[in-house]
């Protein structure tokens, strides 16, 4: 029975580890519409955070969801 456990319970936290879900919501731009930014739909950290950033130096609000 624990060799069943300890394994399952490692998937669970690799799994729930990998997954970044970190989102903005951002609103109130001057020039841009309105968006839901989330670190999953681009493929490096790097681009995530200068999106955020384009999005706030255009006068966005941006907060977590």
């Amino acid at each position: 029975m624990l060799k069943i456990f300890i394994p399952t319970i490692l998937v669970c936290i690799l799994t729930i580890s990998c997954n970044k879900n970190n989102c903005k919501e951002c609103t109130g731009c001057k020039d841009l519409p309105n968006a839901t930014l989330c670190e999953d739909d681009f493929e490096k950290s790097s681009d995530y955070n200068d999106q955020v950033d384009n999005y706030v130096s255009n006068g966005c609000n941006c907060k977590d969801k």
